[in-house]
């Protein structure tokens, strides 16, 4: 449900009879890949690259030998856990993302939710309930959305492909982030990852890119807690993602508009997954972006 911006009137007779704009965001967890923060290159879908999943065991068929020598050394999965701490979200008109360096700017945006302290969200199988917008915004044609999040993730996670002998090898989330070895059955660990660079050397900006299974375009900029660039990993306190709006359709705005809705997708795509080039193991779980998809009413 979205959330009136008018306490004193009822969702379903705001609807109906109000002039005013019904604003509020809920974050449903479904999932769906956009694609991933760290590589400029498009990653893999687990479902495309791992074999038929079996729907029973939560398997796919290929062994850890026939993904080494597929040469599959990193796809993208569904997360047991994806927790981020929200502090705003927004439309824009264009991409708030631009310059050399580049620079996050809202002059053509319009805030739909800000929370100083941040909203905690599990993106892995909760509804979360945000602040709603003061205002309504300018009719208009919105070609772009931007969330401002902590560079920090919780994360948890495995994945169960053959063991090339009939049964199952399951791999688990440790609390470092790497794997367990590989076995029958076992039990993912939370684990915690922060973003202070998309690149070895220190890089505070990412894209534009596209983005896998209609993901559309993503930019990202880190920044400290004010939105300005950051010039240190150790200044980093905040990730700005900006996202083509549901995969390059704009988010139109006009008077017979009642209402938006926003659902953040992690299925098949919030969880990259890095394979062991030589044995095709798994050794490394991390986060990857989610996809938004904008539902006006």
């Amino acid at each position: 449900m979205s959330i009136s911006t008018n306490s004193s009137l009822n969702l379903k007779n705001f609807i109906k009879t109000s002039k005013n704009f019904s604003f509020g965001f809920t974050v449903a967890i479904s999932s769906l890949l956009t694609g991933s923060l760290k590589a400029e290159e498009t990653p893999d879908l687990c479902k495309d690259v791992l074999g038929t999943l079996n729907a029973s065991t939560g398997a796919y068929s290929k062994s850890a030998a026939e993904i080494a020598t597929d040469g599959t050394y990193f796809c993208a999965g569904t997360p047991d856990r994806f927790e981020l701490s929200i502090y705003e979200m927004g439309l824009c008109t264009s991409n708030p993302i631009s310059g050399s360096p580049k620079e996050f700017s809202k002059t053509n945006c319009v805030e739909s939710m800000v929370k100083a302290s941040g909203v905690t969200a599990d993106l892995a199988g909760t509804t979360v309930d945000l602040p709603s917008a003061k205002t309504r915004p300018a009719n208009n044609t919105y070609t772009y959305a931007y969330i401002v999040i902590k560079n920090t993730f919780g994360l948890k996670g495995s994945l169960k492909i053959s063991d090339g002998a009939g049964g199952i090898h399951q791999y688990c989330s440790t609390s470092d982030g790497l794997s367990t070895s590989a076995a029958a059955s076992c039990t993912p660990v939370n684990h915690t990852e922060t973003l202070s660079s998309f690149d070895n050397t220190f890089s505070p900006d990412f894209g534009p890119a596209a983005m896998p299974s209609g993901g559309g375009e993503v930019s990202a900029l880190l920044t400290d807690s004010s939105l300005v660039r950051a010039s240190t990993e150790a200044g980093v306190e905040r990730l700005v993602a900006v996202f083509a709006t549901n995969s390059g359709s704009p988010v139109v705005i006009n008077d017979s508009v009642s209402g938006l809705e926003v659902e953040l997708q992690v299925t098949d795509g919030g969880y990259g997954i890095q394979f062991d080039s030589n044995t095709g193991e798994v050794y490394d779980f991390g986060s990857m972006p989610f996809k938004p998809i904008f539902t006006t009413y």
